[in-house]
């Protein structure tokens, strides 16, 4: 079913853009800074084009309440999603609806409820010890690039049960090549972005493949062997391509989306060392029995407000799409059936109207007596609302605090006097100069 055209949303407030490619290249330059000029200049309904057509942008947390929850059953996040991704997640989660959608999730969220995450949680301190080891005897360090391995090789070991032995640069270089193609012009043609994206998901095609035998006759603690093993209430089971098809998705995910909280909370703190030594007093003041058990983490307090609060200002995805499957009306504004929208979370999370100060960093606003989020519901929505919330955030927070934990634990962060980091805003948050800071062990 085709998207509604520009000619049919014109009523709605909105600048067309360049021919043909609209505003793609303002938006790929600094997602934040358009979304800001735009929602400034025609309030938080307007419309947007680029290449790929024209869209209706939503910024509040009553449309993210509407469209997310209230009225979720008449959205698809299939057909707003698979003109860019149907190539590169062909049956994602992201790429299911309706009933499809329930099946896949209720047999996947087996892998996530509290015995799974508590055997994942087993695995990870000597892991996140061993691979902190690199930073032995550094003084400066480029941060993402030390992040993304080392959330890459928490899933190598946590999702797949591999050994940190393993050379896993292969598997990172087809990840990042699938973020990047994600945000791409979708153009198939060899030594393109997008082509990159597709060989890359190839090349994690035949490697699952490799090992997917292993996983289902001899399972262990890792999440794959958790898909491998998983069922439905009615006994059904995932085929080999459906674990393949989930597993580089959820790699993806909770691979790049990770490295870049633990890159941005890592600044923050380095930014406000009185920050730094709160949590830092916290982790050290806090007992935790061993082995450590998932309700326990959520005793670092301040560690959790941190997160919240790096999450707010730059939510590692800042808008997700929807297409209406009925007529709806937004701030007075009727959108009409098949139109594409965008529910803009960096844009709600950045707005004065639903928090205080909301360009400051400020991780207090999260405490039990401010409560922020609580007085603007669905204003908070970093991994989205209803149906399609994040499936794996709670294993997301589980392993940053784990890392930030032992990474505090023994070490200072801190940037040289008037650093600001530059972020790129898509097709994921990321420092563009890969974030050099200074650590020093305490």
């Amino acid at each position: 079913m085709s998207l509604s055209t520009y000619k049919e949303l014109e009523h709605i407030p909105g600048e067309k853009g360049l021919p043909i490619f609209g505003d793609f290249f303002k938006f790929v330059n600094n997602a934040t800074k358009y979304y800001t000029e735009q929602r400034d200049k025609y309030g938080d309904v307007f419309i947007s084009n680029n290449i790929l057509g024209t869209s209706v942008v939503l910024c509040g947390p009553a449309a993210n309440k509407l469209l997310l929850v209230e009225q979720a059953k008449f959205t698809s996040n299939k057909e707003a999603w698979e003109v860019v991704l149907s190539d590169l997640f062909p049956n994602g989660l992201m790429l299911m609806d309706g009933a499809q959608h329930k099946y896949h999730r209720g047999i996947m969220l087996d892998a996530f409820k509290k015995e799974a995450m508590q055997g994942y949680l087993d695995i990870m301190p000597s892991l996140v010890e061993q691979l902190l080891e690199e930073l032995k005897g550094q003084s400066k360090l480029l941060f993402f690039p030390f992040f993304k391995n080392v959330t890459l090789k928490i899933a190598g070991s946590v999702f797949f049960g591999l050994s940190l032995k393993e050379d896993l640069s292969k598997v990172n270089k087809a990840v990042t090549d699938i973020v990047n193609a994600s945000g791409a012009i979708p153009v198939n043609l060899p030594f393109t972005t997008y082509r990159k994206g597709i060989n890359g998901r190839k090349f994690l095609i035949d490697y699952f493949k490799s090992i997917i035998g292993e996983r289902r006759n001899n399972p262990g603690k890792d999440l794959f062997s958790k898909l491998c093993q998983a069922k439905s209430e009615e006994g059904d089971q995932f085929t080999d391509q459906e674990i393949i098809d989930h597993l580089i998705f959820i790699l993806m995910a909770s691979h790049d989306t990770t490295a870049i909280t633990l890159s941005l909370m890592s600044y923050f703190l380095a930014k406000h060392p009185e920050w730094q030594e709160q949590v830092r007093t916290e982790i050290h003041t806090t007992p935790l029995a061993s082995p450590i058990q998932v309700k326990e983490l959520r005793q670092l307090e301040k560690l959790g407000l941190v997160m919240k609060e790096t999450l707010r200002l730059h939510p590692p995805l800042i808008t997700v799409a929807r297409k209406l499957e009925k007529e709806m009306e937004v701030d007075g504004i009727r959108i009409p059936k098949n139109t594409s929208v965008s529910l803009v979370f960096q844009m709600t999370q950045l707005d004065e109207r639903n928090f205080t100060n909301p360009l400051t960093f400020d991780p207090a606003r999260f405490n039990k007596v401010r409560k922020e989020q609580s007085k603007c519901p669905f204003a908070y929505a970093p991994f989205g609302a209803g149906p399609h919330h994040c499936i794996g955030y709670g294993f997301a927070e589980m392993s940053i605090k784990m890392v930030m934990k032992e990474l505090l634990t023994h070490y200072r962060l801190s940037v040289p006097k008037g650093y600001e980091c530059p972020i790129r805003d898509v097709p994921l948050k990321q420092p563009k100069d890969n974030l050099p800071m200074f650590i020093e062990a305490v």
